[in-house]
């Protein structure tokens, strides 16, 4: 067991959940390094207080999301997190306290995940949503006020922007994608900045778009032009310029 890391003791009504969060949490910080081996079920059940049922319900969870393996009669193996092609697993470093390693270079990919996810729907919504839907775009954006509202108000108007956004375009697969994102948002401790600048500025972005989209105006092409310089500066190293 690492030394530095504590669990707490569990209330039963929830304690598979939080068994599976603090051991979940423990594997993302590295205080289990992958290759490695969870601590015992009766080391774990003691520290946590709960009985080895509860345990197992906890780690074969793990082991549902490729972070552990559990061996039949052996120990159950750490696996490396960023091996892992389970969804899931990007909720939990959204929600738990996961330490700064984890959190490494997290956030810039959020960003890029983000708009690029936006420029998918600004291109379905172009080639398939109706002009009501174009107008309905437009006119959200219109009436966000930049005057009173903050950065939470802003957050929640980019939330139902691109949730019509999802609905209108169709596609079934990016609307559950975006309602997934938004709800994990919602639930993690903060939320990424994705824009340092002004309220002004930002809400000016979305009329436009919505103007293009209203006036078949290639929207597409437009949101990549605003988008495309910010993709590239989240992979510029701190202290270095653009090369000749």
């Amino acid at each position: 067991m690492p030394p530095d890391t504590q669990f707490t003791a569990l209330e039963r009504r929830s304690s598979a959940d939080a068994v599976f969060e603090q051991l979940a949490a423990a594997i993302l910080r590295g205080d289990f390094a992958a290759g490695s081996a969870l601590p015992s079920e009766r080391e774990l059940s003691e520290r946590f207080g709960v009985s080895r049922v509860i345990l197992r319900q906890a780690t074969h969870r793990l082991a549902d999301m490729g972070l552990v393996r559990v061996r039949q009669g052996g120990a159950t193996l750490v696996l490396d997190p960023n091996d892992t092609n389970d969804i899931r697993v990007i909720g939990l470093i959204y929600t738990l306290d996961v330490g700064a390693d984890a959190r490494q270079g997290f956030e810039r990919d959020v960003i890029e995940k983000q708009f690029l996810q936006g420029l998918s729907l600004t291109s379905i919504v172009e080639r398939r949503a109706t002009t009501a839907d174009h107008e309905a775009l437009l006119a959200l954006a219109q009436g966000f006020d930049e005057h009173s509202g903050g950065d939470a108000e802003f957050r929640a108007f980019e939330r139902e922007f691109w949730s019509l956004a999802a609905r209108a375009g169709g596609n079934r697969i990016l609307k559950m994608e975006v309602s997934w994102w938004y709800d994990k948002l919602a639930s993690a401790p903060r939320e990424p900045r994705t824009s340092s600048a002004p309220m002004a500025q930002r809400i000016a972005f979305y009329r436009e778009l919505g103007r293009r989209l209203v006036a078949k105006e290639c929207a597409s092409t437009y949101y990549l032009q605003i988008v495309s310089p910010i993709l590239e500066l989240l992979f510029v190293e701190p202290g270095k310029g653009e090369t000749a």
